[in-house]
């Protein structure tokens, strides 16, 4: 499964995060996020930027790194408008994502979605597509204002948050493109 495009809104009724992205083969996939799925899903994303990073320098220095690289990422990001697909593999309803699970295999990164459905979802993740995911809930834990925290933000990373904080409800569409995931 190759990832064209992700997005994800927060919507306020659900106290939920939708999340969904598009395939190369103009599928749609569609999901509940909850607040504690979001928390897990910020928390293993991290670790794995980390863990990754520390095979070349130390702990502590990954750790730096890793926001680093997420601080530059939030200022680079591109959003665009999110094109939706005609095919829903799951259903054109979300499905409500119960657990997550991110995990490196052979330096390439799975991330598991434990579905309502008693199934198992696995998305590769190339460094790219972790990043940005990470970048995309974390736009929305601010948003939600949830403050699930992590890492402690740099002056950088809160000024761009707040900055990138929609002025409403209807607004909070965070679309992000993403290259392609080979596998």
């Amino acid at each position: 499964m190759s990832i064209r495009q992700i997005n994800a809104n927060y919507v306020p009724e659900e106290d939920r995060v939708m999340l969904r992205f598009t395939t190369d083969k103009q599928e749609e996939y569609r999901f509940w996020l909850t607040r504690a799925v979001v928390g897990a899903l910020l928390a293993q994303t991290q670790a794995l930027a980390v863990k990754a990073l520390e095979q070349q320098v130390s702990v502590h220095q990954a750790k730096a790194v890793a926001q680093f690289k997420q601080q530059a990422l939030q200022q680079s990001a591109i959003f665009t408008q999110f094109e939706g697909a005609n095919r829903f593999p799951l259903g054109a309803e979300p499905v409500l994502v119960r657990s997550v699970q991110a995990q490196s295999r052979d330096q390439a990164h799975l991330l598991v979605l434990g579905l309502a459905r008693a199934q198992n979802l696995t998305i590769p993740l190339n460094e790219d597509l972790l990043d940005k995911l990470q970048l995309l809930m974390q736009k929305m834990n601010d948003v939600a204002r949830w403050a699930i925290g992590l890492l402690e933000p740099t002056p950088a990373v809160a000024s761009a948050s707040l900055s990138a904080t929609p002025a409403g409800p209807a607004d909070d569409a965070e679309i992000l493109s993403l290259p392609k995931v080979l596998h």
